[in-house]
């Protein structure tokens, strides 16, 4: 049996939302008194995992990113089967499916069909396993700019109106190449979001954040 009380699994289309996620566990981490993360390699699978703690118990956090998860649902699938649910058995799983709806318009019922709805069949094969959606509406740059005080501070000028544009990622280009800046994507992007509010962020997404806390932290 597992040392651990739950089992937490991300799955991310691309770099980015991985950079972003990690920073909101880590801010999430240091919000709750006497918890810590760790990231370690977990040997029998070589693969990165945090151990989320405190005094009373401990919580495994699993992470994969597939890129273009439409063309590796299958490939995701065997991850979170053996990484996860043959890794450490006994405990039941939340599985976050992070990823972006394309438009604000888009209607996210799209990710329940085709290779979404195999990834969710295959997942939930797994008994005492749950799936919780967080579906940037479009992009993650979204949800990054709803801290636009804090985008712009990291940019080092007075707060401004979001550009106009369909996507997060144009309108996130655009406000850096105004101010003379270029936006860096995946790993090159982790000193904006740990720069922003993630209190901000929460609040205001039309997404459940709060469920990371809800699950990781109680």
């Amino acid at each position: 049996m597992s040392d651990f009380i739950r089992g937490v699994a991300f799955i991310f289309e691309g770099d980015t939302e991985h950079i972003f996620y990690n920073s909101m566990l880590q801010y999430l981490a240091d919000k709750n008194e006497g918890f810590r993360i760790v990231k370690e390699i977990d040997q029998p699978t070589s693969d990165y995992r945090y151990i989320i703690s405190n005094d009373n118990q401990s919580v495994v956090v699993r992470m994969y990113t597939v890129g273009t998860i439409i063309s590796h649902t299958s490939a995701a699938a065997r991850w979170f089967k053996s990484n996860c649910k043959q890794a450490h058995k006994g405990i039941a799983w939340t599985v976050f499916l992070c990823y972006d709806t394309d438009s604000h318009n888009s209607d996210a019922s799209q990710f329940q069909e085709g290779d979404w709805k195999d990834l969710r069949k295959a997942i939930l094969k797994n008994k005492r396993t749950e799936i919780i959606d967080l579906a940037a509406q479009a992009d993650i740059e979204d949800l990054m700019l709803l801290d636009i005080d804090g985008v712009c501070d990291f940019l080092g000028i007075p707060t401004v109106q979001i550009p106009q544009a369909r996507k997060g990622k144009a309108k996130m280009k655009k406000l850096f190449r105004d101010n003379k800046e270029y936006y860096h994507e995946g790993e090159r992007a982790v000193y904006l979001i740990n720069h922003l509010d993630k209190d901000v962020i929460i609040s205001k997404a039309s997404i459940p954040l709060c469920s990371i806390e809800d699950v990781c932290f109680k």
